[in-house]
């Protein structure tokens, strides 16, 4: 082990608090000095301690899971292309039902401990960060936090790592019945039955991450603001 940070907390008079985050200089000798910090998040604050409250016993953790403390679990799930299913009964997607082969953008889910499900959306195909800008899912059933509306979809028993394919399958292998949302879910002329209905038909080989409305949330705000609430 070796001294690599220090944190220094502060408190005032009112109860409040504040930390700071600092590097070590360590010096031949084996001297250390805590250099110039920098505000600590409530993001870095609930990783910390992830960390330190890690045990030896447990299992491989997925290279896509993204967070996990005792509230929630949240993984990212790549770009590409997998099976979805419709069911608009008022035609609007060209038939009462429709399942095609189509291109996904990158998302994030998110399980809390009441089993809130929540899933948004990303750019690119690296792995998401806490800095990471978040878009609108652009998905039929999802509300506008993000909160994915359940419905008869038989859910997984446990929201732990080793399940969240499980968690990705039961979403995708759904109905998607018409959008839960009174903005703009997708940035398309058209709207979003036409984005969808070309999709299905084969119009965007890739998926068009520009008609993905931009929420002005990271990856970190919304974990630590959203995943406990219901706002449905």
């Amino acid at each position: 082990m070796r001294l690599q940070r220090a944190i220094l907390v502060y408190t005032g008079k009112g109860g409040g608090s504040f930390a700071t985050v600092h590097d070590i200089a360590t010096e031949p000798s084996g001297a250390a000095t805590i250099l110039p910090g920098r505000p600590m998040t409530a993001f870095a604050a609930l990783r910390l301690a992830r960390r330190l409250m890690k045990r030896r016993e447990g299992g491989f953790i997925p290279d896509r899971l993204v967070f996990q403390d005792s509230t929630a679990l949240a993984w990212w799930v790549p770009p590409g292309r997998r099976a979805i299913w419709f069911r608009c009964p008022g035609g609007e997607l060209g038939a009462a039902e429709r399942s095609e082969v189509v291109s996904h953008p990158g998302l994030v889910f998110c399980v809390n401990s009441e089993r809130k499900w929540y899933v948004w959306a990303v750019k690119g195909g690296e792995r998401p960060s806490s800095d990471t800008k978040l878009y609108r899912a652009p998905y039929f059933n999802v509300w506008e936090s993000g909160q994915i509306c359940v419905g008869n979809v038989e859910l997984p028993e446990r929201a732990t790592a080793e399940k969240i394919d499980a968690w990705t399958g039961a979403f995708f292998d759904s109905w998607f019945t018409h959008p839960n949302v009174q903005s703009e879910l997708v940035a398309y002329v058209g709207g979003v039955y036409r984005f969808w209905r070309d999709m299905l038909d084969g119009k965007h080989p890739e998926f068009p991450e520009r008609v993905l409305v931009d929420i002005d949330r990271t990856l970190g705000d919304m974990l630590l603001s959203r995943a406990g609430k219901h706002d449905d």
